[in-house]
């Protein structure tokens, strides 16, 4: 977001002129060490002062990358009174807008964890089944046909 943020801030400020697609690479490279540090540091991934704190830090290191990048509007001033607004505005906002999408998940879910155990109801689960008293041999019931002089060996199966 922060990458995304930057570029649209960057554009903003400099009357819509379009980097380059080496300033892009640089500033998706940017946005992913900005990734990578908050996934290092837990004070940065929770609380709002942590999201500003990223947001921002991320525009700052946006704005750094497209400045090395030979982007076409900078001159000597690379951080004006435009540029500078164009970036803390993106970045407050878009902290507003993360977390406003928040609390209305916060507000959906504990609302919907309200009514969805209303509507449906868990389904009656059955007695269990009653025992049988009544015992029955499961046994397969065939003919051997044997002489009786024989002891050994035994006796053959004859099919019906």
């Amino acid at each position: 977001m922060s990458g995304a943020l930057s570029l649209a801030a960057h554009g903003l400020a400099s009357g819509g002129v379009l980097p380059g697609s080496t300033t892009v690479v640089l500033l998706a490279a940017a946005s992913a060490i900005v990734g990578a540090v908050v996934a290092g540091l837990p004070a940065l991934r929770s609380g709002a002062l942590g999201l500003a704190t990223v947001l921002l830090g991320g525009q700052l290191l946006g704005h750094t990358t497209m400045s090395w990048s030979g982007h076409g509007h900078h001159g000597a001033d690379t951080l004006g009174l435009g540029m500078l607004t164009a970036h803390i505005v993106a970045a407050l906002l878009a902290a507003v807008v993360i977390i406003g999408v928040e609390a209305a998940y916060r507000i959906g879910a504990a609302a919907l964890a309200r009514i969805l155990p209303r509507r449906c109801r868990a389904p009656r689960i059955p007695d269990p089944a009653p025992l049988r008293l009544i015992h029955r041999d499961r046994v397969i019931l065939r003919i051997f046909a044997a002489q009786s002089l024989r002891t050994r060996a035994p006796p053959l199966a004859i099919p019906f």
